[in-house]
């Protein structure tokens, strides 16, 4: 079958940054799609300038469609669009998973993929192929005389090294490496995925609802395989690790760069990791700093113990301040993470987190609004506050609930205070965000037509 992989278009919080990469979930579920012997083809629509509602969607039998809360506005057109058109429209993702039954009542979707797509989408491919019955495929919703089909979630994959590398051919990689993420203002950045799942429990995340509390790994020569790929293949000389923690495991982090070091690759990388692993691991930080590490993202959230607490996070005012000191003594730029509007917190409590923000003195700052994303523990504590299910406002810069300490207008004005506040701080902070500005000046701009 013809098969047309869609992503919409978006602006989202990585993005403002600079982030602009390929569909990495879309791109996997291409690959396994080709390998079963299918006519595949990738349309992003955040790079291609193509219209959604102008599309033609007539040489294809199938489109699937990948989204989050913030873009199913976005996917919801491309669905619509191909619905109207006669073809099969599936669609997957974090937001689907959990919207199953709205999204199949609105007419525009025949199916929903839940959880890793990479065994349901060829299997549910076969069953239309067949016409064979499909409730016997895992990890499926669907419409049956009106009534919603919902089929068990399918296990996890466990050897994530049984996967095929993700399908970058289909993709418009020149356009990416003009628009994403460039180290000093000249590299541009490859995404991989090395692992799944998260062993921490943050009630703001979806990670654990999606991929589990149990932490799956590719083997380091597996993860080394798809960066010489990158870089010879690609050209690209700059990976970013999307995994949600990517030191779970200290010893695979080790031999991940030690075989960076051995390959002679001219490699810069940047991950995600958790102030607690990379104190507890020093050994392993001059290791990551030695083979290429040049940023790692760390989560600090919130200064005050009881905000994090609520988010379910395991941190101390030391830890993130330590953590930080080890990083820049090895030569490693930090990218710290904030989120103001805590449940119970108050202005004073959020201020507290800026001026500890600033205290901190990372090279980059992201503050966001606290997000009640579908799925999440956080959604169903707090959904009789909810003040609107207006899905493209779920984006990190607007309030969505209501505050019981503070007024939405206030908090919004925090949030730009919160960047004021944090990129003043000094002639150094300064022309480093207008060196930020200059390299990635659309995205940035963004962030601030978003407070608006």
């Amino acid at each position: 079958m013809k098969i047309l992989l869609a992503n919409p278009k978006t602006v989202n919080v990585f993005e403002t940054f600079g982030f602009v990469f390929p569909p990495l979930g879309l791109l996997y579920v291409a690959a396994v799609a080709e390998q079963s012997g299918h006519d595949v083809r990738v349309e992003d629509f955040r790079i291609s300038g193509h219209n959604p509602s102008a599309y033609d969607f007539k040489n294809y039998d199938i489109v699937g469609i990948t989204t989050d809360t913030k873009r199913f506005q976005g996917a919801l057109e491309i669905a619509k669009r191909g619905r109207a058109q006669g073809r099969t429209v599936v669609m997957g993702g974090p937001h689907p998973a959990f919207s199953d039954e709205e999204i199949l009542k609105s007419g525009c979707v025949d199916f929903i993929v839940k959880g890793e797509g990479e065994i349901t989408f060829p299997a549910l491919l076969e069953g239309i192929e067949k016409g064979t019955d499909l409730s016997s495929i895992k990890g499926l919703s669907y419409l049956n005389k009106g009534r919603i089909v919902s089929t068990p979630l399918p296990e996890l994959i466990q050897d994530l090294d049984a996967l095929p590398l993700p399908a970058r051919h289909l993709a418009d990689i020149e356009a990416y490496r003009k628009t994403g993420l460039r180290y000093g203002g000249k590299r541009p950045v490859a995404v991989i995925s090395s692992s799944r799942g998260c062993t921490h429990n943050c009630n703001f995340c979806l990670t654990p609802r999606m991929y589990g509390n149990i932490w799956r790994a590719r083997s380091a020569p597996s993860v080394m395989a798809e960066i010489k790929e990158v870089y010879h293949k690609y050209g690209y000389r700059a990976v970013a690790f999307c995994d949600d923690n990517f030191t779970v495991s200290p010893e695979r982090v080790k031999e991940i760069c030690s075989l960076m070091i051995e390959s002679g690759l001219d490699i810069w990388w940047w991950c995600l990791s958790t102030p607690n692993t990379l104190l507890k691991n020093e050994d392993m930080v001059r290791l990551m700093s030695k083979s290429g590490a040049k940023t790692v993202y760390i989560g600090v959230e919130s200064v005050n113990p009881s905000t994090l607490k609520e988010f379910n996070k395991g941190l101390t005012n030391d830890v993130p301040h330590k953590a930080v000191s080890l990083l820049k003594e090895n030569g490693i730029e930090v990218f710290a993470s904030y989120i103001l509007g805590g449940i119970n917190d108050d202005l004073k409590m959020m201020l507290n987190t800026i001026k500890f923000a600033r205290r901190l003195d990372t090279s980059v700052a992201q503050f966001t609004i606290l997000t009640p994303y579908p799925g999440t523990t956080l959604h169903k504590n707090i959904s009789n506050l909810l003040r609107h299910r207006k899905w493209h406002l779920y984006d990190g810069f607007h309030l969505v609930f209501r505050h019981r300490k503070v007024p939405f207008a206030v908090m919004h004005l925090l949030l730009i205070w919160a960047y004021i506040r944090y990129y003043v701080r000094s002639r150094r902070a300064v022309k480093g965000f207008m060196k930020a500005f200059r390299n990635n000046a659309p995205v940035v701009r963004k962030l601030f037509r978003k407070t608006k």
